[in-house]
């Protein structure tokens, strides 16, 4: 049977980096380091470049996922800034979390809803 393996989640101006350890992040992200740089200096994309896009490292964030109560420390490092660890975040309205288990987004997700349901029926 064919695997699938996935590296990249983008969405409109978001992208989520998948890798199987930090050297292979940190590989990836200087690689696209190398091709932002290309590509920016091409015709093609020279609008873009006009615009002021680029990569907001205040905004970029790593994570680990991994069992477990214990995590890994990791020095990702971006243009010589080291690059936030998390234990969570929020990617197109769902909550991940490093040890990788959805009950925190599911709570969320009701929570939420019932929110939304207390205003609305008062």
């Amino acid at each position: 049977m064919d695997e699938l393996s996935v590296k990249f989640l983008l969405c409109a101006d978001d992208q989520v980096i998948l890798t199987l350890s930090a050297c292979g992040l940190q590989e990836m992200i200087n690689k696209m380091i190398l091709l932002k740089s290309f590509y920016l200096s091409s015709l093609i994309n020279n609008s873009v470049k006009k615009k002021g896009m680029k990569l907001n490292i205040s905004k970029t964030k790593v994570m680990i996922f991994e069992r477990g109560e214990s995590t890994t420390e990791c020095n990702i490092l971006k243009e010589d800034e080291k690059v936030e660890q998390v234990k969570e975040f929020v990617y197109l309205g769902s909550l991940f979390t490093n040890d990788g288990k959805r009950d925190r987004d599911i709570e969320r997700r009701v929570n939420a809803g019932n929110e939304v349901n207390t205003r609305y029926y008062g």
